[in-house]
């Protein structure tokens, strides 16, 4: 199945950042990677999307009202700390909905300000 960026997506089989598998999860699509000539299978980069309640705090997650754009069942945020790459096609069920414009922009804000605070952490 093909996406869109900005498309909120039920994927099948990940891995999570330590390695351990994932499965039925959503994600919105915040890039896609391809080569020129397409010898290569499409590959999203994705934001993780939780709908745990206890984690909505971290600093660098961000909320998404649940409504018709985004069809999702519950309140949620997306987890703008980490880029799950390598999802494939294969990997996609549906497309559950979509995201904004300038949701995607305020997840990839977050994501900046992330990247620069672990820049900043690891300078002397």
């Amino acid at each position: 199945m093909n996406c869109e960026i900005g498309d909120i997506v039920l994927v099948n089989n990940f891995k999570y950042p330590d390695g351990s598998n994932g499965n039925l999860h959503s994600f919105v699509v915040i890039d896609i990677e391809n080569d020129e000539l397409d010898l290569m299978p499409f590959e999203y980069l994705c934001f993780l999307i939780s709908s745990k309640g206890t984690k909505e705090n971290y600093p660098y997650n961000i909320p998404l009202k649940k409504d018709d754009i985004n069809r999702l069942i519950v309140d949620s945020h997306v987890k703008c700390d980490f880029v799950y790459e390598g999802i494939r096609k294969d990997d996609i069920l549906m497309v559950v909905g979509s995201v904004t414009p300038e949701q995607l922009d305020s997840f990839w804000d977050a994501y900046e300000s992330y990247l620069d605070e672990i820049e900043s952490a690891g300078s002397p």
